[in-house]
């Protein structure tokens, strides 16, 4: 079973609670400024309990979000029963997704969501699927790697409810990773009673590029926060890049 199918459980949505939708409803509106998003078929990747999906909606987009966590998924279906009509909420692995080509103006993946795999050639052919399905706009949010080596906290520990948290955290140089081990510790014993790893590949920008240029999106702009700076390798903590599909 590969780390994000263990991972992205029960245990997820308590470890990662304090993730709040107010920075969601930042990097949308700097994304997608004033109504352009109105009517529009917007694709969430990876949309987990449906935070970033939910901001989507309140600006009028056809919003559906896919994520392979049917847990993640039941919270977000959760989450959205009070409101008056819920986005569409699909299970799919992101290298395979259940739509026709161009089905949506614009596809998301935010939040270092774009990652998760072994090998290169598996985040090539998910570049692929997500221009298949995308007509217009491709969002890309990860970490810009040279600032995460510089700012990384090898070690830190949170008490959170009835457990303890410690989290560990490396660089794997090659291919380049960023790793985190999470073990949760009865604080009563101070036995281990369950640890997660996740793993994620951390791209340069013009690596990202590459991927995408063969699948035929150029970059139009990439912007290193929440708030619509421009990227600047090392001095930015994000890594955010618009692409738009070339006419050929």
């Amino acid at each position: 079973m590969s780390w994000y199918e263990r991972s992205f459980g029960e245990r997820y949505l308590r470890l990662y609670a304090h993730r709040d939708r107010e920075e969601a409803r930042r990097a949308v509106n700097t994304l997608f400024p004033g109504h352009s998003l109105a009517g529009r078929r917007v694709l969430d990747l990876a949309c987990g309990p449906g935070r970033y999906l939910r901001v989507l909606y309140e600006r009028g987009a056809r919003a559906v979000g896919v994520d392979l966590s049917p847990v993640l998924l039941a919270e977000a279906r959760r989450v959205f029963s009070a409101l008056p009509a819920t986005p569409a909420l699909v299970r799919a692995d992101m290298r395979m997704l259940p739509f026709g080509d161009r089905s949506f103006d614009s596809t998301l993946s935010m939040f270092t969501s774009f990652g998760y795999f072994d090998r290169d050639e598996e985040h090539a052919a998910l570049a692929r699927e997500m221009a298949r399905v995308t007509a217009a706009v491709i969002v890309v949010d990860v970490p810009d790697p040279v600032s995460l080596q510089r700012s990384l906290v090898p070690r830190s520990q949170r008490r959170l409810e009835d457990m303890r948290v410690i989290e560990e955290r490396w660089i794997q140089p090659e291919p380049l990773r960023v790793c985190k081990r999470l073990r949760l510790v009865d604080p009563e014993t101070g036995t281990e009673t369950e640890s997660y790893e996740e793993r994620v590949r951390l791209y340069r920008l013009e690596e990202l590029q590459a991927f995408f240029s063969a699948a035929g999106f150029g970059l139009e702009d990439v912007l290193g926060d929440y708030e619509g700076a421009q990227y600047e390798p090392g001095r930015t903590e994000r890594m955010i890049l618009r692409l738009r599909r070339e006419h050929r």
